[in-house]
């Protein structure tokens, strides 16, 4: 199969792989317990007069080790006349030492326990396409008799195929009732590239026959069974006026069924089918749709052993702080899979290789960095350069883990796994979208695009920019919390720049002016950075006959004066802006 073309999509995927070894901390900084104190406090309560230090020290055994956890919650149970029924080991922990980092022993045991939950709402997503048409030749010296430029479609032969592809991603179980489900996962996963990844093809659509077909610009990429020179060699030609073409849109870019996987169930007889709800290719989100009668195997997704990911809160999250990857590390070896068949065979039986490396992984690592801005190729276009503001994770990233789950070590979802830095000069530098930004967009997709139109495939936003804002940060407070243990860090947000005669000047809001808070859905929510607002406005959802409103609580100083007041902007559908 020498003239067929194919091109293999692999795709950006991660997975944390970094595993600390740290030392028990046993401070007043814990959980308040069974009698409202630390066990430090406990400790001083029963006549210890030292500091936590030298308490500390005082635990250790002759031999000079440290003495487990375990050890103190016996002391405790025999201190307080309990049972291990009455007051189990988990408990003790969760109760004295729940936002502490414990050594690695007690790490893997809270791991693994964040594992078994994570592995109940990560599933595996698997698809391949290919269109069977003909590659034609675009030529801008081709021109028709009026001088036009024409596109030459070559119909001798349809052994060749530009748009082949076999794609493995990960994906969450965001909602889920008694018969439909709505995984979340990233749109790169989903997104069949122009149906081809090599920048020598794309995609086209004639908009005058409704008709799709694959277009190369190099010349040497035709190949033809016809003999002679190439202007003469293709007898059955067809001509196509340039003016009736154009891009293919971007919801034919999308398949109509997707193969999801669950843990416990990766074998093609277990596959379940889901279809595509929307997205957004500059946040490199999207949502897939799961219902229970669409096909036989979709029930097992609903037999009480899965379930929508617990969501966390990614702002609350600090620096050092244990995560989880959970997600699908493809190693699939297609290398001995021959292209000596028809392409529906060819492309079977690379798929079939992809399903049997299908597993679902955990590996832990720390938080990096909270909020790191980060440029990326336009997914839609690779001339454009998209910037994503993302989760710095110590980890080690694998193809086959994107739009798989970062957890925090209660189970709970705090971010969408995306990418990493690929260079020999960096390790261990892995990227995730906060949850806070995914399941806002999730929300906003499921609300707006899940109306069986596979046109409406995409969002409207409304963003500061559209309000007429533009923010930054004034005054920088950071100061570290003896007590929790923790950096606490209070921003002053400042309105840099106002547009003219838009909404935010319409109202009255000015240069200067220091936004507090603002008020969305009946919620006050207080800025720290100037990021935030952003994050905010994608809780309204948009809906072209609802009216919305957005309060600012504003400090502002005036002739020495500072006063503070409360403004709202009532939104209009112009307000929202539609993004890729």
């Amino acid at each position: 199969m020498d003239s067929k073309k194919f091109s293999i999509i692999t795709l950006i995927v991660a997975v944390i792989m970094c595993v600390a070894s740290i030392a028990i901390s046993l401070t007043n900084g814990g959980k308040d317990g069974i009698n409202g104190k630390s066990a430090y406090e406990q400790a001083v309560d029963n006549g210890y007069t030292g500091t936590v230090t030298e308490w500390l020290k005082s635990l250790n055994g002759s031999d000079g080790e440290s003495v487990e956890l375990e050890d103190l919650y016996n002391a405790y149970l025999s201190e307080n006349n309990l049972t291990t029924t009455e007051y189990t080991y988990s408990e003790f922990i969760t109760e004295y030492f729940s936002n502490l980092v414990a050594d690695s022993e007690e790490t893997t045991s809270l791991t693994e326990l964040a594992t078994q939950s994570a592995l109940r709402s990560t599933v595996d997503i698997l698809y391949s396409f290919y269109l069977n048409d003909p590659i034609i030749y675009v030529s801008s010296g081709t021109l028709n008799s009026t001088g036009e430029q024409v596109y030459i479609i070559d119909e001798n032969n349809n052994e060749r195929y530009a748009s082949i592809g076999v794609s493995a991603g990960s994906g969450v179980i965001y909602k889920m009732d008694n018969d439909t489900a709505y995984i979340i996962t990233n749109y790169h996963v989903v997104y069949a590239n122009n149906y081809t990844n090599d920048s020598d093809y794309r995609v086209y659509y004639n908009s005058s026959t409704n008709e799709y077909f694959t277009a190369t610009y190099d010349e040497s990429m035709i190949k033809t069974t016809t003999t002679g020179s190439w202007w003469g060699g293709i007898s059955n030609a067809r001509y196509i006026q340039a003016s009736s073409i154009e891009e293919a849109p971007i919801y034919t870019h999308f398949l109509d069924t997707y193969e999801i996987y669950l843990n416990g169930y990766q074998s093609a007889e277990y596959a379940i089918s889901a279809t595509f709800v929307g997205g957004s290719a500059d946040n490199d989100i999207a949502v897939l749709k799961v219902e229970k009668d669409a096909s036989p195997n979709n029930e097992i997704m609903f037999n009480g052993n899965y379930k929508a990911a617990d969501i966390g809160d990614s702002s609350s999250l600090a620096v050092g702080e244990g995560i989880l990857a959970v997600g699908n590390p493809l190693l699939a070896d297609t290398s001995s899979v021959s292209d000596e068949q028809n392409v529906d065979e060819y492309v079977n039986d690379i798929k079939n290789t992809y399903v049997d490396a299908l597993c679902l992984t955990s590996t832990d690592g720390v938080v990096s960095n909270l909020s790191e801005y980060c440029n990326f190729e336009s997914i839609i276009d690779s001339s454009e350069i998209v910037k994503l503001r993302l989760i710095r994770v110590s980890s080690a990233i694998n193809a086959g883990n994107s739009g798989g789950g970062l957890y925090d070590l209660n189970g709970r979802l705090v971010g969408i796994v995306n990418g990493k830095i690929e260079s020999s000069s960096y390790d261990n530098v892995g990227y995730a979208i906060p949850i806070n930004i995914a399941s806002r967009l999730a929300d906003k997709i499921i609300a707006e695009c899940d109306d069986g139109n596979p046109e409406t495939t995409q969002v409207k936003i409304i963003n500061s920019e559209s309000l007429g804002l533009t923010l930054s940060v004034s005054t920088r407070n950071a100061v570290y919390d003896s007590n929790e243990l923790t950096w606490k860090i209070t921003n002053s947000v400042v309105v840099e720049d106002v547009s003219p005669l838009s909404l935010a000047e319409n109202a009255g809001i000015k240069v200067g002016d220091v936004i507090e808070s603002v008020t969305i859905n009946g919620i006050v929510y207080e800025l720290n950075y100037d990021y935030e607002l952003n994050d905010l406005l994608l809780k309204v959802i948009y809906n072209s006959s609802d009216n919305y409103s957005i309060k600012f609580n504003i400090s502002r100083t005036e002739n020495e004066s500072l006063t503070n007041l409360d403004i709202t902007l009532n939104l209009t559908n112009s307000n929202f802006v539609s993004i890729n």
